[in-house]
């Protein structure tokens, strides 16, 4: 615990309250942003769902898909400005910072601490004198990936203190409807992303932990582990292997929505967007699954790399 204190307080430095802050004011933003978005939709919105003679397509199956698709969409720009109001909720906002944070904003945020953390410990050849007064690796290790999790915690936690203060404002200004939503209901849906976003976290923290092990410097931590993720996005929209990268099985783990869903005017993920709007997420087993694997794995091959590294410098 001494060490793990030791590592925290290493966190309180600007790049910490910076990347902090910065998440927050990115969170509320999206929020002035989807509100905007939601309240013009609905205001030009154009209905009713047209003919077949003014699609321009002869009457059968053809025109019937299309004809259901156009009222699908006017569903979702009808309930657009009451779901925004839901998602602003104080309360509820705590699924929407969880989303954020377990999703690409998250893992670039965490990349950003794991090079400063992590990285700047062979940057500034202090990894010596570290491991000087701890001289078991192992725990120096787990101690740099606890308290790199704790971080991506924090960042949930911020956003989530930044949404409940802004949301009902920015709501209030754009006029949005009341959702009706019950405080048990928006209490299930926060708690239900907040715990699963933890799992998400310490995913990202082991990535970061392992680049910072295998470039041992600060600017290669950060470069290493954004392109890592950036790579899962990649990689989640190649036909046939999509469903077993890593991308999806957060998206999968998270529940995060799929097809014309995750085209909503504020956004509850930064993954659907970028994987494959016609497709379906795996199931939470096959998330969960797949992300303990990916954690095992990048923490066993960090512990691995640290225990045969040279820290002389």
């Amino acid at each position: 615990m001494r060490l793990l204190r030791a590592e925290l307080s290493k966190l309180n430095r600007p790049l910490t309250w910076s990347v902090a802050g910065a998440a927050a004011l990115f969170c509320v933003l999206l929020a002035i942003g989807g509100t905007a978005n939601a309240t013009n939709d609905a205001r030009s919105r154009v209905g009713p769902v047209a003919s077949c003679t003014e699609l321009g397509i002869p009457a059968g199956p053809a025109c019937a898909r299309a004809r259901a698709a156009q009222q699908r969409r006017i569903r979702v720009i009808d309930a657009g400005p009451a779901s925004v109001a839901a998602q602003l909720n104080p309360v509820a906002a705590g699924a929407e910072a969880a989303g954020l944070m377990a999703s690409l904003p998250g893992a670039l945020a965490l990349a950003l601490l794991a090079g400063g953390h992590v990285g700047g410990e062979w940057s500034g050849r202090t990894m010596k004198n570290l491991l000087t007064q701890h001289g078991s690796r192992w725990q120096v290790l787990a101690a740099k990936l606890v308290s790199l999790w704790l971080a991506g915690v924090g960042l949930v936690a911020a956003c989530w203190a930044a949404l409940a203060v802004a949301g009902p404002v920015v709501s209030r200004l754009d006029h949005l409807p009341d959702p009706h939503q019950s405080l048990r209901g928006a209490l299930t849906l926060a708690s239900s992303q907040a715990a699963r976003s933890m799992l998400v976290l310490a995913v990202f923290a082991a990535i970061g932990l392992l680049a910072a092990v295998a470039t041992r410097n600060t600017i290669g931590t950060m470069a290493t582990t954004a392109a890592a993720f950036v790579a899962m996005l990649v990689a989640a929209s190649l036909p046939g292997i999509g469903s077993w990268t890593p991308a999806t099985w957060v998206q999968g783990w998270m529940g995060f929505p799929a097809g014309l869903a995750s085209i909503t005017a504020l956004p509850t993920n930064f993954w659907s967007r970028f994987i494959n709007a016609g497709g379906s997420p795996p199931s939470h087993l096959l998330g969960l699954t797949g992300l303990c694997a990916l954690l095992l794995a990048c923490a066993a091959g960090a512990a691995l790399a640290f225990q045969r590294a040279d820290v002389s410098g």
